[in-house]
């Protein structure tokens, strides 16, 4: 396996522990979320989240294997730079505030679309149908994403596009730690201050909040991800033509944890 490997010009052992890491935190993930919080809850559908933008990760590089998607395109995905057929993955160690921030905040904008898309869309009662709407949620999640990034990029002066994803990311933090303040402590914090109690109304009551609480948890779950590649020193991933045939049992494989994972866990 590891001379096959080798032979499509990846680095075995890097290649190996990739596909390991994907995998096992998605099914980990899955499983952890169906016993501790039960079928289909926000933690649940969190975690679909975070599969299905990995499994658009896998995707891409499928893409960009075979020259379908210009760089151009896929500039704007969080915790990843593609350059000269190679996949570089974002460093959190080696990245100051600002560009941590804004890859944070990209990602979270991308789990929300993901969100609203999956709501939006049917949920396809069998395995074909199934696989119809989630690459359709993918495909407009990414859409809209690239459109979104595409806007702030071009429209909002150059200092804020630096400075306000790190102003942006600390609000919704602040505001979301402070409507579970309210989960913690009770009624009582709420009657002290009201606005704790209109914090938590919006983040786990309303379907806006609930979703932007999903997206920041499964913005959560992928950072983990990211800061495991970094500890295992997994810092670029070849996505030559040559390689093409390495990424595509990565890509079913993904797809098939997506479905367990929708549908039983």
């Amino acid at each position: 396996m590891t001379d096959f490997i080798a032979s499509l010009g990846l680095k075995p052992d890097s290649f190996l522990a990739t596909v390991v890491i994907l995998l096992a935190g998605s099914l980990m993930m899955g499983i952890l979320g169906r016993f501790i919080f039960g079928k289909r809850s926000n933690v649940s559908d969190a975690i679909s989240s975070a599969i299905g933008i990995l499994f658009i990760y896998a995707v891409t590089v499928v893409l960009c294997s075979t020259g379908v998607v210009a760089d151009r395109y896929i500039a704007p995905l969080p915790f990843i730079r593609i350059h000269n057929n190679t996949l570089s993955v974002f460093s959190f160690a080696g990245s100051d505030y600002t560009a941590i921030c804004s890859n944070l905040l990209s990602m979270v904008i991308l789990a929300f679309l993901m969100n609203v898309a999956d709501r939006w869309l049917p949920k396809g009662k069998r395995l074909i149908s199934w696989f119809f709407f989630r690459i359709l949620t993918v495909a407009i999640a990414y859409g809209l994403h690239l459109i979104v990034v595409g806007l702030f990029t071009r429209y909002l002066p150059e200092g804020l596009v630096i400075y306000a994803p790190t102003v942006l990311l600390a609000l919704l933090v602040i505001m979301l730690l402070t409507g579970v303040l309210k989960i913690l402590v009770g009624a009582i914090l709420t009657t002290v201050n009201p606005i704790i109690g209109g914090l938590y109304t919006f983040f786990f009551a309303t379907i806006v909040g609930k979703m932007v609480s999903k997206a920041m948890l499964t913005t959560a779950l992928l950072a983990l991800i990211v800061l495991a590649l970094n500890y295992f020193g997994i810092v670029s991933i070849s996505i030559a033509l040559s390689a093409l045939t390495a990424y595509i049992p990565l890509v079913i494989a993904l797809a098939v944890i997506w479905f367990v994972q929708h549908k039983f866990l």
